[in-house]
């Protein structure tokens, strides 16, 4: 896997909705947006390729590989709603910090670059150590907000939340799901049991796992200038009181099923600054692996 300069700052795992916080961290006096838009640069190869081209990866198609797979990003000068980023940011973090493997890549199957990809925005597995009696394996099905508002993120995930629940539209994506399923891919066969029609869903939902995504504008991130101790404090308790405003919220809605979350925040100085900084990179990889 490639590196990332994001790191953890806070865990809270030993709770009904677990809490993961990561933050990029600080170099020359302000937020690292710049290393981590070209974090992205460098994951979009693990997020978008299949399997098998992954697998073979070399010298002589390096380059065209990866133009490959930034060209199916977007190729649109209207940013500002996209959400690219935020399911990009979100695969780094279950695969590099939550020891995922990725089930399928929608983004792969986009019949034209500016589409927009409906359903759940990742689709992972995480293996469960010494648990083998049914395939140890659980479903991470994601949900990302790229957002600067944080209590505007957590109404709009929970709204989508509610939407994504329920039966019909449960089936629906698991057949799509499975139908992206690479064949050769080694929890293929799992997967695609643990999805067939026949299967209840309260048997599924015991073996999936919803990580939420959000980011936010922080005002803790943009004032500091070093990712000391002094920051890790104030930014530890800034994301602890969004948890807390995630579970208070979350505990007031009516889901259609029980479902387990993960929470995982990442706060930003600016959500413009990374946008800027990764659609600069993206147009420029973009132009020049262009035949």
């Amino acid at each position: 896997m490639p590196p990332t300069v994001l790191s953890t700052v806070v865990e809270e795992f030993d709770h009904a909705i677990p809490l993961l916080g990561v933050c990029a961290g600080h170099e020359d006096a302000q937020w690292r947006f710049r290393a981590l838009s070209n974090d992205l640069i460098e994951w979009a190869m693990d997020w978008i390729l299949p399997h098998e081209e992954l697998a073979n990866i070399s010298r002589a198609n390096a380059f065209r590989l990866m133009g490959k797979a930034l060209g199916r990003i977007y190729k649109t000068k209207d940013t500002e709603l996209r959400g690219e980023i935020g399911e990009l940011l979100l695969h780094i973090i279950l695969r590099k910090f939550l020891n995922s493997q990725r089930a399928i890549s929608r983004i792969y199957f986009k019949d034209a670059a500016n589409d927009t990809v409906k359903g759940f925005d990742a689709a992972h597995i995480v293996e469960i150590p010494g648990d083998g009696s049914d395939g140890g394996l659980e479903l991470w099905l994601g949900e990302s907000k790229f957002f600067k508002n944080s209590s505007q993120a957590i109404g709009a995930v929970l709204d989508e939340l509610e939407d994504h629940l329920e039966t019909q539209y449960l089936r629906s994506e698991f057949a799509a799901i499975s139908d992206k399923i690479e064949s050769g891919w080694q929890h293929a066969d799992k997967v695609k049991a643990l999805l067939r029609q026949e299967i209840s869903l309260d048997e599924v939902f015991e073996r999936v796992v919803i990580p939420v995504f959000i980011t936010f504008d922080s005002e803790v991130t943009g004032r500091h200038k070093r990712s000391n101790q002094a920051y890790r404090d104030e930014i530890t308790a800034q994301m602890k009181r969004e948890w807390e405003a995630f579970q208070r919220r979350f505990g007031k809605r009516t889901m259609p099923r029980e479902v387990k979350i993960h929470l995982i925040l990442l706060p930003m100085a600016t959500k413009k600054d990374l946008l800027d900084a990764f659609d600069e990179r993206l147009k420029a990889w973009q132009l020049a692996s262009m035949p």
